[in-house]
């Protein structure tokens, strides 16, 4: 397969590219990449090919990575050689940089995908989700100067969703992935290098959620009632007791929200104390696919105690140098992406205390 990079530009496609770094991911946002060639492009007389804030489209052979912007053009010239460098980042990088407009600053009556399309609507960049349940986010108003990208990662929290772009520049709302790769990561199989970190001093055995509410309506002593929810770690039996208490934000919903919110404090501790950071020789599965954030990956490392199992792909960098062609992961159990819940304030006085 031919998998030669290529950065289209105006019509123009401009190729040979002596050193790559591509790279997407689904905890930071928006994509981007880091292109250079030594030399001027062959068989051209422009000294000025690109101007930065073109509109462009990274891909790799017939398939789109990035869609975007060029940030930055840097011609280099000295005594011994001729050097351009090209950086940029995807469309949704306006929902980062720039201040939200939205009239009268508050947000009412809609679900986060109508939010953030809305919020994305004034820089051209497209909205999509697979989620079908959501519900309506609280009444909520603007802080003057955030980004739309602060905007949409509080009301994403709030609906439990992941946040990020794809390679056609459009932002994309979801839950960790059920997708699995064709193929994996695989010692002695297309591993160039691997290091594994598991981690303990973050985890806890035992975790209890605690809530204190002044709501008339749920206690009428007028000094609040404890709420409890707890968890354990899903390796309690082989670990020595360690517990953890939480104090949860008071709601109207305790209950619920303090179970909600000891889940994911277990959930998220669990899955960040493992974590693989893997170089394969291939930017692509068995089946041709490129490797893609928030797609499950089988990973047999027998050597490092990891035995077939399936890790999300939580960023991946495509790479090419003097050395060759290669492919950087980040790969994490899925617990590790559970989303932490988040209550807006209701903007009645006595029921936010």
């Amino acid at each position: 397969m031919n998998d030669e990079m290529t950065l289209t530009i105006g019509g123009k496609i401009l190729s040979g590219w002596d050193e790559v770094r591509i790279t997407r991911s689904i905890e930071r946002m928006p994509s981007d990449f880091d292109l250079s060639l030594m030399d001027e492009f062959p068989g051209s007389d422009e000294k000025q090919l690109v101007k930065e804030g073109d509109a462009c489209v990274v891909k790799l052979g017939a398939d789109t990575v990035i869609t975007g912007y060029i940030d930055r053009w840097a011609p280099m010239i000295s005594a011994t050689r001729h050097e351009v460098r090209a950086t940029g980042r995807s469309k949704c990088q306006d929902l980062v940089d720039c201040s939200a407009k939205w009239n009268n600053n508050v947000i009412t009556g809609a679900t986060a995908l109508q939010i953030a399309q809305r919020l994305a609507a004034p820089y051209g960049i497209t909205v999509s989700s697979d989620v079908t349940d959501m519900e309506n986010v609280p009444q909520f108003t603007l802080n003057w100067g955030e980004s739309s990208q602060e905007i949409i990662d509080r009301i994403t929290r709030w609906a439990a969703l992941l946040y990020y772009d794809l390679p056609d520049g459009s932002l994309y709302l979801t839950r960790v992935g059920t997708k699995k790769a064709a193929s994996g990561v695989s010692q002695g199989v297309n591993i160039e290098a691997a290091a594994y970190e598991a981690s303990i001093d973050e985890r806890f055995s035992e975790y209890t959620g605690v809530s204190m509410s002044v709501n008339p309506l749920v206690d009428d002593s007028g000094y609040g009632a404890v709420t409890k929810a707890t968890a354990k770690d899903p390796d309690v039996a082989k670990m020595r007791y360690r517990n953890r208490i939480i104090i949860v934000e008071s709601t109207m919903n305790t209950p619920k929200l303090a179970q909600q919110a000891i889940d994911w404090e277990m959930n998220r501790r669990y899955g960040r104390s493992k974590s693989l950071q893997v170089t394969v020789d291939n930017w692509r599965d068995s089946a041709g696919k490129l490797w893609e954030p928030n797609t499950l990956i089988p990973v047999n490392i027998p050597k490092m105690g990891i035995n077939d199992v399936l890790w999300l792909l939580a960023e991946v960098t495509f790479l090419k140098d003097d050395r060759g062609t290669a492919a950087q992961m980040v790969l994490m159990p899925p617990a590790a992406f559970s989303v932490q819940p988040y209550r807006f304030y209701s903007l009645i006085p006595e029921l936010n205390r």
